[in-house]
């Protein structure tokens, strides 16, 4: 586990029942290239689209 996930568990803890937390891994989103931005990779939409639908 890494140092950036220790501390969004931590982060969690705090929270409590005051709120849902999820987590999403961004292993599959490439690093932005502004050449090949069009058209966007699948993992980045996927991404994009839990961020906005997220309860």
């Amino acid at each position: 586990m890494t140092i950036t996930d220790q501390l969004a568990e931590e982060a969690k803890a705090l929270i409590g029942d005051r709120a849902e937390v999820k987590f999403l891994n961004y292993a599959d989103v490439p690093f932005f290239n502004q050449d090949e931005e069009f058209p966007n990779p699948t993992a980045a939409v996927d991404a994009a689209f839990l961020a906005l639908v997220a309860e």
